[in-house]
């Protein structure tokens, strides 16, 4: 028999809304990412580099991977050089997973309540690999889209820089998959410039 089958249905049911959450990033067929896409696919790339993290545990990565945006249900997405946007982000998040909380109900919740909380606290090593995929994704989706999305916003080539740097390092080798897309950037001439 199932235990809490009413609040599982309605959680369920909340979750669809990831679908209706736009990111800043364009697919290659044209339309906005969503936050379902995200974390889908964020889950995929924990899945293809896993076997070279063994002593990490899979399942929790792919769990946090697939509610680490869960927050965003009514908090939005937040566009991580909107400064003015950026301010607020944690009082938004911190409110909407309380809203997340009480709709389904504290029981039904409190697993999924401390895979979030552990994301966001970054301690241990499965949070940080993710997180560092996780800055890494948007990078690897924006190349396969012809780099577009950073002329549309603008994105100032050494903010975007110093940003991915401050958050992948090189503990689990994606340093060296983020130069990688850097360089063809570099060589592609693809950053915003605003003098062409």
């Amino acid at each position: 028999m199932i235990t809490n089958l009413e609040n599982k249905l309605r959680f369920i049911e909340l979750i669809d809304e990831m679908k209706t959450i736009t990111r800043t990033i364009t697919l290659k067929c044209g339309r906005m990412e969503s936050d379902a896409d995200h974390s889908y696919h964020l889950a995929m790339m924990v899945m293809i580099f896993i076997d070279d993290f063994r002593e990490l545990d899979a399942l929790k990565c792919i769990k946090l991977a697939l509610l680490h945006d869960l927050v965003e249900i009514f908090a939005g997405d937040t566009y991580i050089f909107d400064h003015e946007w950026v301010k607020n982000k944690k009082e938004r998040e911190h409110e909407s997973l309380l809203k997340i909380e009480e709709y389904i109900g504290k029981g039904s919740f409190g697993d999924f309540r401390a895979i979030i909380d552990e994301y966001e606290a970054h301690t241990t090593c499965e949070t940080q690999f993710v997180c560092q995929l996780d800055k890494l994704h948007p990078i690897i989706q924006i190349y396969m889209t012809g780099w577009r999305d950073f002329q549309i916003h603008k994105t100032d080539k050494e903010e975007l820089i110093a940003n991915k740097y401050s958050k992948i390092d090189d503990r689990f080798g994606l340093r060296e998959v983020l130069d990688q897309y850097l360089n063809k950037m570099e060589q592609g001439n693809m950053y915003y410039n605003p003098d062409n």
